[in-house]
């Protein structure tokens, strides 16, 4: 092999390594594999309903353990690939709110919508109920 074809070779082999290296986590993460490290969230909670940011928490859906909202923030631990969701909070027991689901991060922001209509409106009856009791 000549001086110039050994280069390249190596030249090569250091780009396709650093695609790998590139490319291997976000692959792992979208089969949900991984080192299954734990990730604390730091959830931020942007409130478009008209009810207290402590009336929220914030689940795990793996483990279903919910953490309520205190000053707009709560924290929470899951595993890799786990997903997140905005929840009423437990003392709301008779009435469900789900909000939509995000993949764990250290640091994230989740939106309360209560802008959806019908289904809402009866969330809101509910709550409306439980406070009557």
């Amino acid at each position: 092999m000549t001086r110039r074809a050994i280069v390249l070779t190596i030249l090569a082999a250091v780009v396709v390594l650093g695609l790998v290296r590139l490319v291997l986590p976000i692959v792992q993460d979208a089969l949900h594999t991984g080192d299954g490290a734990v990730i604390r969230a730091e959830v931020r909670l942007i409130n478009q309903c008209p009810l207290a940011n402590s009336s929220f928490a914030v689940r795990n859906t793996n483990t279903g353990r919910s953490i309520p909202f205190s000053n707009g923030r709560a924290q929470i631990e899951g595993a890799q690939g786990t997903y997140l969701q905005i929840v009423l909070a437990s003392r709301f027991d008779d009435v469900t709110f789900s909000g939509e689901k995000q993949r764990i991060k250290p640091q994230m922001t989740m939106t309360a919508d209560c802008d959806s209509g019908e289904r809402m409106r009866g969330v809101m009856d509910g709550i409306g109920d439980k406070f009557a009791k």
